[in-house]
């Protein structure tokens, strides 16, 4: 998955149903539906489901941006990324900003947790002394 376009989603749904008699309107029993009875005012044996769904989405954001040198040159001198991220190890997201300045040697990054606002994490020193994990 692109990591630019990371985008999280937490759904919550509650589904609600009623029945009704469709003859007359009353309302039915769960217990009066299997075997289906005639209803208690009408005699009618045709019924009418409501059924209401309700569903609430939460979505994340992940924006990386890059400036290039004013003067036209190819080379990114500072990346600034920002945005919900997901910590592997705690299964929790947490809300990061890395900037790394290539033009004044500067790296900073901190992560907070996303419900608290608390920082889990920060990190602030000369782009040079920073410690880039290996790859494995």
């Amino acid at each position: 998955m692109n990591r630019n376009k990371l985008a999280y989603s937490d759904a919550m749904d509650s589904t609600t149903q009623n029945w009704t008699c469709s003859g007359c309107g009353s309302p039915i029993e769960a217990s009066a539906l299997e075997p289906r009875q005639p209803c208690g005012k009408c005699g009618s044996l045709a019924r009418t489901a409501h059924v209401s769904i309700e569903e609430t989405v939460t979505t994340s954001v992940y924006l990386k941006t890059r400036a290039k040198h004013r003067d036209g040159g190819t080379k990114v001198v500072r990346d600034i990324t920002e945005g919900d991220d997901y910590h592997r190890n705690t299964g929790r997201w947490n809300i990061m900003r890395r900037v790394i300045d290539r033009a004044n040697n500067w790296y900073e990054e901190t992560f907070r947790n996303r419900s608290t606002g608390e920082i889990v994490h920060h990190t602030a020193e000369p782009l040079t002394d920073h410690k880039k994990p290996k790859a494995s």
